[in-house]
């Protein structure tokens, strides 16, 4: 569906980095939170339960299901194990890759106001970015294919690992993007296939500040979360902590450390979000998140012409398992049992989250759980089920 956030290897360096702290948590413990919005739906309540039953590795999920004006939710288990806070829907958490989501609607909004044209090469807008030695010294790759991951650019999450010294390190953009860009492309030819590569996003984050005179939070802040009152969003890269009432992450690295006690269960929530960037280092509401995508599909971020383009400019997801069947520039379509939604998925070092929507953005589902392995294996399958059930669970037509 989405790319794994760390390989193996960069597993083992986190676990390791863990280990003399596993069970303490650095980040701020949840408390009284904004009021919960809706009622507690039996269907998506079941879900959530399913989830997080025994033996399932889960501390906590939840979904929040929006119908119109409606929202219903489910939700279970625990946002902090060492205090015993139960998940909550108004919690705030890590969303990974629906970073790029925002980032993309960003850089929509520039070639909206024609300060950036979706063939504009990145060659020509990052010269110094360019040198004999590097991937792009190769065929010229555009905005277009940085957004929907058809450049063939290395991920520079597979070359972390001989650049790490712990959890809280500051990663400076330019050197992921450096590490990104020192290996060889997956092809030659860009646009001729879907691979994804959060190196892409951080050459956008580039080009976005390039253009604009702003790094990327501000325009975020400017573009999006003011303009939509998303005062539950923030763009947080220095710091590893997340202010306010909030969704401990826990991640499984028992096949790594099968020795370490409760090795499957560790607080990974001060991880430095820095290593994430503009493809992942959101930090958002189950809430928030809705109203964005309800903003944006309905037209109230883009001109009518590069929402369509967005959404229906697509290119197989190829990798990519059901229910995937595209990309487009920055958004995932998905066939689901009652029709096709729209958005994004996000893997962040302890959380998993999901959000779907219909075209007109008038039925969602965001889904959320605090639990993410290190390893390859893919996503746990009964939160995997409980997306796709959960988007479709009382849908109204």
């Amino acid at each position: 569906m989405f790319r794994r956030y760390s390989t193996r290897l960069l597993g083992l360096a986190l676990a390791l980095a863990f280990l003399p702290t596993a069970g303490t948590a650095t980040a701020g413990r949840p408390g009284e939170g904004p009021p919960v919005v809706g009622h507690r739906d039996p269907a998506l309540q079941a879900l959530a339960d399913k989830v997080v039953a025994a033996p399932n590795p889960n501390p906590g999920a939840f979904l929040l299901a929006r119908d119109g004006r409606t929202d219903r939710f489910g939700a279970a288990g625990l946002a902090d194990r060492a205090t015993g806070a139960p998940m909550a829907t108004e919690l705030k958490f890590r969303s990974g890759s629906v970073t790029k989501t925002f980032t993309a609607t960003v850089v929509l909004q520039l070639v909206a106001e024609r300060r950036l044209r979706l063939d504009d090469t990145v060659q020509h807008l990052l010269p110094d970015q360019v040198r004999t030695d590097n991937a792009l010294s190769g065929a010229p790759i555009t905005v277009r294919q940085l957004l929907n991951h058809t450049s063939g650019l290395s991920d520079y999450l597979d070359g972390l690992l001989p650049h790490f010294r712990g959890i809280d390190q500051y990663w400076p953009r330019e050197q992921l993007i450096g590490i990104g860009l020192g290996e060889p492309r997956y092809f030659p030819t860009p646009g001729t296939r879907f691979r994804y590569s959060n190196t892409n996003y951080l050459l956008l984050d580039l080009i976005v500040e390039r253009i604009t005179d702003r790094d990327l939070r501000t325009n975020l802040e400017r573009r999006v979360l003011e303009p939509l009152g998303l005062r539950d969003t923030s763009y947080p890269l220095a710091r590893t902590v997340i202010d306010g009432a909030h969704v401990h992450g826990y991640a499984d690295v028992s096949p790594l450390l099968p020795n370490a006690p409760d090795a499957t269960r560790f607080d990974v929530t001060a991880l430095s979000p820095s290593e994430a960037g503009a493809s992942g280092a959101l930090v958002t509401t189950a809430s928030d998140l809705a109203h964005f995508y309800r903003a944006l599909l309905q037209g109230r971020l883009l001109p009518e012409t590069l929402l369509r383009a967005m959404v229906t400019d697509t290119v197989p997801a190829t990798g990519s398992a059901p229910p995937v069947v595209a990309y487009g520039l920055g958004l995932y379509v998905y066939a689901t049992e009652c029709g096709p939604a729209y958005g994004h998925g996000g893997a962040a070092p302890g959380y998993l989250t999901f959000a779907l929507n219909t075209r007109d953005g008038r039925h969602q589902l965001v889904a959320h759980t605090n639990w993410n392995s290190f390893t390859d294996t893919g996503i746990d399958d009964d939160f995997w089920a409980a997306f796709q059930q959960g988007y479709c669970s009382g849908r109204r037509s």
